[in-house]
């Protein structure tokens, strides 16, 4: 068979999975109960020919499975895969990473106009997208969360109090709280709600504050100021300058850790930029030496870039001068 350079099973299998879970199919098998096609689409107002079809080909994928034979046709429960990786909480769950990559492979379908302006196009970002993109970040896998907070509480010092800047659901700040840490989540005002669903008893222990921070931030001080994928949305001059409104907020001695791809360093960087092309007016990926700039002109020292085990990007870090600095 000829080599391909694109693996068309996988584009069409997640395709096939966005259009289940968006169409509601999926939620409709959600209770383990095995249903007919006519019922699944009864629960979840389809169309029954087309959802014996999806049904079927979700059957071939392995996420549903035949349970039961009769006159009146099959029916349809999902197996232990579909329900991990679709329904059930847990550390295998994607159900939001996979909606929130069709929505950034729709934004790839727009690149040729991107390339030929330079310019992203224009879109509107629906209450969906926005729930698909900041839940993707809740489903990261729980080792790259655990290093990431281990680092950071290694370096800071075992810091008292921390900042999430743009935290999304707060999956961060959680972990930060379950080592003791007082932490605070800092996000857009539609992103609070999602992230206290998100948290559900855990929301109680973490300080949620409304905002956009490249407007304002919060005054502080606190041991750690966190950056969790956020300096690729914006450019040069908006990352410089909050580097600098972060040292003013961080406790003598305490620590500024940003975790984002870096350019030439990261294998998954180029492919990236490409993204923030299609998605942001001047975000993109950043060097070493464009990170090194921005932390040292804003007084911070220590300046250090640390590739994480489990994740294809960086840990970037900076100290303010004072109590507790090396």
């Amino acid at each position: 068979m000829k080599a391909s350079l694109v693996d068309r099973g996988s584009v069409e299998r997640l395709m096939l999975l966005a259009g289940a879970l968006r169409s509601g199919l999926i939620d409709a098998l959600a209770s383990g109960e095995a249903l007919s096609a006519e019922h699944v689409a009864l629960v979840a107002g389809t169309d029954a020919k087309a959802t014996r079809t999806v049904l079927e080909a979700l059957t071939v994928e392995g996420v549903v499975q035949r349970v039961l034979e009769s006159g009146d046709g099959a029916f349809y429960a999902l197996t232990p895969l579909g329900k991990a990786h679709l329904v059930d909480e847990g550390a295998e769950l994607e159900r939001a990473a996979l909606l929130h990559r069709v929505n950034r492979a729709k934004g790839l379908l727009e690149l040729p106009e991107v390339i030929r302006t330079g310019r992203p196009t224009l879109r509107d970002r629906s209450t969906h997208d926005v729930r698909s993109f900041v839940g993707a970040m809740g489903e990261r896998d729980s080792e790259v969360v655990e290093e990431i907070v281990a680092l950071c509480l290694k370096l800071a010092g075992e810091p008292q109090t921390m900042l999430d800047v743009g935290g999304a659901v707060g999956h961060v700040a959680r972990q930060f709280v379950r080592r003791g840490v007082k932490a605070t989540l800092l996000d857009r005002e539609e992103v609070l709600p999602i992230a206290r669903e998100f948290l559900s008893i855990d929301a109680a222990s973490i300080t949620m504050l409304a905002g956009d921070y490249t407007v304002s931030m919060p005054p502080g001080p606190f041991d750690l100021v966190y950056f969790g994928n956020v300096f690729h949305i914006y450019g040069p001059e908006t990352n410089a300058r909050i580097c600098k409104e972060a040292l003013a907020m961080t406790t003598p001695g305490g620590l500024i850790a940003i975790q984002d791809y870096v350019w030439g360093r990261s294998p998954g960087a180029a492919m990236f930029a490409v993204n923030m092309l299609q998605s942001t007016e001047s975000g993109g990926v950043w060097t070493e030496a464009q990170y090194r700039e921005w932390l040292e002109t804003a007084g911070f020292v220590n300046v250090a870039v640390l590739d994480l085990k489990n994740s294809g990007s960086q840990l970037l870090i900076g100290q303010r001068p004072g109590a507790g600095a090396q």
